[in-house]
């Protein structure tokens, strides 16, 4: 059977799908709306064995599910927009040249090399979205703490530590500022925050609830400085420890890579971190270094540590090698199915 190549453009009302064989040659050429049934009616009409890719997006998960269900559909991939700047910096952009060009990625191969992972179990992408919410409302609690804070000091009242955040604090606090609408906004963000404290709550129920089904979980909490929310986010992002081949790729899954730019064998800039990744596997591995470094009981992380500091010459650097550390071990234990031992590592 002939393999049709497609380049499929999602949006929000519609998408356009370009249809091309191996050679180039356009097969299928359709805009439609961005409906579950008429994806399907759609490719029900595409010759061959199809082949499809689309950019990662807030739709994309969504759509590759559909995808996955209709039969002749061999394989879906979905690549990261950041990587296909042939597309997004055309001066003659449209959906449907940007649907051609994305056909054009999957049958030349070049589209592998920047594949974004999505997980075929629907469990595992739920539990990521919980663990998304809970990171959102925790983000939320800290800029209205700080929002709060800032109104105040608006009102000439100075407010230090987390006592103003206590239902006794917060009373006598905003009894000091004179204004009554001032008094009345800062009241409102007072009951945003109590909102949020509440809906981060039972996020984090769903959360461990939810963390029960990963025996992964379980294990990397036995790790110095891992917590249960620490190992959720970790097990949440990853999704599983078999999608990258060495623990370098991890590395820079977590933004811990080092960037590396030459030509002509020459340097061009300065090693810095590499920011491709995800940035809370970044924020996982900084706290759970912290933590670790808060652990009265001597363990591998804080003599990884301690090791590292003579030998770099720099904190900075000797806190990252860590970070990484604790990253390979979480991901040798997620792998091997074992259990941490700090004699191990």
């Amino acid at each position: 059977m002939d393999v049709t190549y497609c380049g499929l453009d999602v949006g929000s009302s519609t998408c356009h799908v370009v249809g091309k064989t191996k050679d180039g040659d356009r097969v299928a050429d359709r805009k439609f709306d961005t409906q579950a049934d008429r994806i399907r009616e759609v490719f029900e009409k595409i010759p061959g064995e199809i082949h499809v890719h689309l950019e990662a997006s807030e739709l994309a998960g969504w759509v590759r599910q559909i995808l996955r269900s209709c039969p002749r559909i061999r394989r879906v991939l979905v690549s990261n927009p950041k990587e296909n700047s042939w597309i997004a910096k055309d001066a003659n952009k449209n959906d449907r040249r940007d649907a051609g060009k994305l056909a054009d990625l999957l049958r030349s191969g070049l589209a592998d090399a920047h594949a974004v992972y999505y997980s075929d179990d629907p469990d595992r992408a739920v539990f990521k979205q919980i663990v998304q919410h809970y990171e959102k409302l925790t983000w939320q609690e800290s800029k209205l703490k700080m929002q709060i804070k800032s109104r105040l000091r608006q009102q000439g009242v100075l407010a230090r530590g987390e006592t103003v955040y206590t239902p006794e604090g917060r009373t006598a606090f905003v009894q000091q500022v004179l204004s009554p609408p001032a008094r009345e906004m800062i009241g409102q963000r007072f009951t945003l925050l109590d909102r949020t404290l509440e809906g981060q709550k039972e996020a984090y129920a769903w959360m461990r609830k939810t963390s029960k089904r990963y025996p992964e979980i379980v294990r990397f909490d036995e790790v110095p400085g891992v917590g249960l929310i620490t190992a959720c986010r970790f097990s949440a992002y990853v999704q599983t420890p078999d999608r990258f081949g060495s623990k370098r790729k991890l590395w820079r899954y977590c933004r811990l890579g080092i960037a590396k730019r030459s030509s002509d064998g020459s340097p061009v800039s300065r090693q810095a971190l590499d920011w491709n990744g995800v940035g809370s596997l970044k924020d996982v591995s900084r706290k759970a270094f912290e933590g670790a470094m808060r652990t009265r009981k001597d363990n591998l992380f804080q003599r990884a540590y301690r090791a590292s500091v003579p030998r770099s010459g720099n904190p900075t650097h000797a806190r990252l090698s860590t970070q990484r550390k604790i990253v390979a071990v979480l991901r040798a234990l997620w792998k091997e199915g074992t259990h941490y031992q700090d004699d191990k590592g």
